[in-house]
């Protein structure tokens, strides 16, 4: 199978691409910057996109790229919009023009975060920009697309990444630096390792699945602090001693960003469909040490 992937510079994007190549599909990856892997292609950039599709003749094209940080959503909303929305939903009409399947990465953050263990057949009810412009790219490009397109929920996604921005690479730092790490035990929901996420697109797309599939850990109900308590179990196993001072937040700031509280997600549907034993929060890979 031929995967164009979009965003490929990315915690998501990288690993869906090295796992592509991995299973022996041909590959290519687009980033803001080029780099020696990978093209060099804006989102929004539709004339370099169609001009890759071209040269390339993908089979699939996986969207990982977007405006993921809900502070600078709310911030930015118009970005937001055009990010998270407008780009990719312009990207899947294209590829439905052109007979190309497409992938679209969504977020728990179209739930309100009020119960937890959402599945698929749960009604979107977002609480911040982000969470409302996810939503409606999922509605659009499913509409786009006929119902073809891959929409795959996501939820607190960690993994080696070249930037090292997500939480795990956060405790770690701050464990080595002997530092002082505050962290919410009100807000919850399952960790994800991103080459999981891999592994399920690639099935999904080998089994010609379609439609709404939530991708995440086993674990929707663990909290922040517990994870990051993993995350220096698992940093002990690589000879890190513990340092770091965690501090509970056990409150929630009335005047941050508003996010889903109990934001897990049921995986059911994908464990039936696919099962798959989930990397461990505590289960550290070596690029740790």
């Amino acid at each position: 199978m031929r995967l164009l992937v979009i965003g490929a510079s990315g915690l998501v994007g990288s690993h869906l691409l090295a796992a592509a190549r991995q299973a022996g599909w041909a590959t290519l990856g687009t980033a803001r910057t080029a780099s020696a892997e990978l093209r060099a292609c804006e989102l929004g950039d539709l004339a370099t996109f169609a001009s890759l599709c071209a040269e390339f003749r993908p089979e699939v094209v996986a969207c990982a790229a977007g405006f993921t940080w809900a502070d600078g959503c709310e911030a930015e909303p118009e970005r937001s919009r055009r990010e998270n929305l407008e780009h990719p939903l312009a990207v899947a009409q294209f590829c439905a023009q052109q007979g190309v399947r497409f992938v679209y990465y969504s977020s728990a953050y179209v739930f309100d975060g009020a119960r937890g263990n959402y599945a698929e057949t749960d009604v979107p009810q977002p609480v911040n920009v982000y969470g409302r412009h996810k939503a409606e790219a999922e509605r659009r490009i499913a509409a786009a697309t006929g119902g073809d397109a891959l929409i795959l929920r996501l939820i607190h996604v960690w993994g080696e990444e070249a930037k090292g921005k997500n939480f795990a690479y956060q405790v770690s730092r701050a464990n080595r630096a002997g530092e002082e790490l505050r962290v919410s035990s009100v807000y919850s929901g399952n960790p994800t390792w991103a080459g999981d996420i891999a592994t399920w697109t690639l099935g999904l797309l080998q089994r010609e699945a379609r439609g709404c599939w939530h991708l995440a850990g086993e674990r929707p109900q663990l909290t922040r602090l517990a994870w990051a308590q993993e995350i220096l179990q698992g940093l002990r196993r690589w000879g890190h001693p513990e340092q770091v001072r965690l501090v509970a937040q056990a409150s929630i700031d009335p005047a941050a960003t508003p996010r889903p509280v109990a934001s897990g997600l049921d995986t059911s549907k994908i464990q039936t469909f696919m099962p798959l034993a989930c990397r461990a929060p505590h289960d550290l890979p070596a690029s740790f040490r």
